[in-house]
């Protein structure tokens, strides 16, 4: 019993020590086991952190971009409006036709696919509803925007990428409606607006046009682009894989509409000046006419037109590049004798004159350097008033070169002539007064009546206008204004009223402007006949002038300063004949459209 009990015991210790390695197996397993599958939450756990919290933006941005589209909303452009509110430039609604050439494709080769499948399984429920159910047809889609078949197609193939191809612009919004009920794949239309100007070539120079896209290019559009066009805004689209909108746009961005701006001309005004320089332009075989009107107690431009002029609404007017320029800014020239009543203005401020200071123009002619002086006739002695009423060249050329000959040329550039005005119309002129070094007896003799210097209609009106507001230069504008500026006193009072009653006699009785005469109003001017520079500028043209005429009215409380210039007039060329019957018709119009008093009876007796 003993021995058995001795070989027994050796054996239960061998299971004993057999059951704990198992049991230490089956632990090691389990604990294995547990650690796999913590490391795999754990990793499960990182990658969602990853991709929803890391690369979030990056998975977003993949589902935007097959959901989600993005539209400009075009804000709309600022009215242009005259100083009675008419409007002058405003935008109109018009459509683009744009297709997504990418959706398209796409869609065409899932269409193509889903086709086959069917083929093989026409009761598949399934790959019916995946079918593209939009118009896939581009012969169809060419023929709804007027475009060619191929042209069209062979525009889509070289971008099938891309997300964007303009197939038409300039569509009216009906017509873009008749074929977005025709549901093109991958076609939407964008909303624009088209420049329209309800009043065209009168005021064309001065307001200007835009391009295609809406941007200002020319004129008043150019200057003013960004306060008249506004800021565009933007929409999100939600759409399916077929291209359905499945829920209203939203509004990511407002749209803020472009500035309305206020101009200080007068559209009737506008017209009738445009009118009587066409019909003066086309009588006279004229290269040109130009004419301004300003307002003297304030310095609003009421009117500024020149002929021949442009239609911006045409495209094909914006071809005629000399139609565009706005000449009465833009164009500088020898204004002749229309300086003459300037010259008289500075020999009366130098004290050294009087308006009743007899000056000796006999013999109708002097020699100055290397040239000749010459008046069209021998008048004898003059008073500084019979100067500007004969349109003495002798008369005034004495007046300048018997003071020092600074005087005349700086007293033109504290007029304002040698530089811009208050405008600053786009590419306007400063026109030109010769450096001081070039202050000679010949140059002063001749810029005292209007040659050797450059201005524009601008300054020549800036100028006149400050005549007839005693003395006050008030600066141009072309806005409307609220409240009158402050203006700055150039001349004395005294002498400016004295200069304003002497060019009043250039309309009267031994006048060079008789036709200037406006029934029931007096009117003050001077007329100018300026021989033209030749084309090699080697001396002026004995065949070619320019006709001017400058005047005020009415004398006795003065309103309006208006230039009229009329360039290469064939036939007859003088200015009292050209320029002054034009300045006639317009100003007694405007006068009576402003209600301004008459200040003469009206039976004056009719000049023959």
């Amino acid at each position: 019993m003993v021995e058995k009990r001795n070989k027994q015991t050796p054996r239960k210790k061998q299971q004993s020590v057999t059951g704990r390695t198992a049991i230490s197996v089956e632990m090691w397993r389990y604990h294995l086991m547990w650690a796999v599958v913590l490391l795999c939450f754990i990793a499960l756990v990182g990658r969602a952190f990853y991709v929803q919290i890391i690369n979030k933006d990056f998975l977003q941005n993949k589902a935007n971009a097959k959901i989600l589209r993005t539209e400009t909303l075009k804000a709309m452009r600022g009215v242009i409006y005259d100083r009675h509110g008419v409007p002058l430039a405003i935008s109109t609604p018009i459509m683009k036709i744009v297709i997504d050439p990418r959706d398209y494709f796409d869609n065409k080769k899932l269409f193509e696919e889903t086709t086959a499948e069917l083929a093989k399984d026409p009761n598949n429920r399934k790959l019916k509803r995946q079918l593209p159910d939009k118009n896939l047809s581009l012969d169809e889609l060419a023929d709804a925007v007027g475009m060619d078949r191929a042209e069209l197609k062979r525009k889509m193939n070289e971008r099938p990428r891309s997300r964007y191809l303009v197939l038409k612009k300039e569509v009216p919004p009906q017509q873009a409606e008749l074929i977005m009920k025709r549901d093109f794949q991958g076609v939407y239309t964008e909303k624009n607006y088209k420049r329209y100007y309800p009043q065209p070539q009168p005021n064309s120079q001065i307001i200007g046009l835009t391009n295609s896209e809406g941007m200002g290019i020319e004129g008043l559009e150019m200057q003013l682009n960004e306060r008249l066009s506004g800021v565009d805004g933007a929409q999100q689209i939600v759409r399916d894989k077929k291209g359905n909108r499945v829920k209203d746009p939203e509004i990511v961005k407002e749209v803020e509409s472009g500035e309305n701006i206020t101009l200080s001309i007068d559209s009737r005004l506008q017209y009738i000046m445009y009118r009587e320089l066409t019909a003066a332009g086309v009588a006279n075989n004229a290269r040109s006419a130009t004419a301004i009107a300003v307002d003297v107690k304030t310095g609003e431009i009421l009117a500024m037109t020149s002929w021949p002029s442009y239609n911006p609404n045409d495209k094909k007017g914006v071809l005629n590049k000399d139609a565009m320029r706005n000449r009465g800014a833009i164009d500088s020239f020898e204004p002749g004798s229309t300086m003459k009543p300037m010259t008289v203005a500075m020999a009366l401020e130098s004290g050294k004159y009087t308006a009743n200071t007899v000056v000796n123009t006999t013999p109708g002619s002097m020699r100055v350097g290397n040239h000749t002086i010459r008046d069209t006739h021998n008048y004898g002695p003059l008073t500084l008033g019979g100067i500007i009423q004969k349109s003495s060249n002798v008369g005034v050329a004495k007046i300048a070169l018997s003071l020092p000959y600074e005087t005349l040329p700086t007293f033109y550039q504290r007029l304002g002539f040698g530089q811009r005005s208050a405008v600053k119309f786009p590419g306007e002129s400063a026109g030109l007064i010769l450096p001081k070094s070039k202050w000679n007896v010949s140059e002063v003799a001749t810029m005292a009546y209007g040659y050797g210097l450059n201005a524009t209609v601008l300054q020549l009106a800036d100028a006149y206008a400050m005549i007839a507001n005693k003395g006050v230069k008030m600066p141009l504008s072309l806005y409307k204004l609220e409240e009158k500026p402050k203006g700055e006193q150039m001349v004395d009072p005294k002498i400016a009223d004295q200069v304003l009653l002497m060019m009043e006699a250039v309309t009267l009785p031994g006048g060079t402007a008789r036709q200037a005469n406006i029934p029931g109003y007096r009117v003050a001017g001077k007329t100018g006949t300026a021989h033209k520079l030749r084309a090699d500028r080697k001396g002026y043209s004995t065949s070619e002038y320019r006709a001017l005429f400058a005047g005020v009215a009415p004398v006795s409380d003065p309103r309006l300063a208006m230039i009229v210039v009329v360039e290469n007039p064939t036939g007859q060329y003088y200015g009292g004949l050209v320029a002054a019957p034009v300045f006639a018709r317009v100003m007694q119009e405007s006068l009576r459209l402003m209600n301004v008093p008459l200040d003469k009876p009206l039976d004056t007796p009719k000049i023959q």
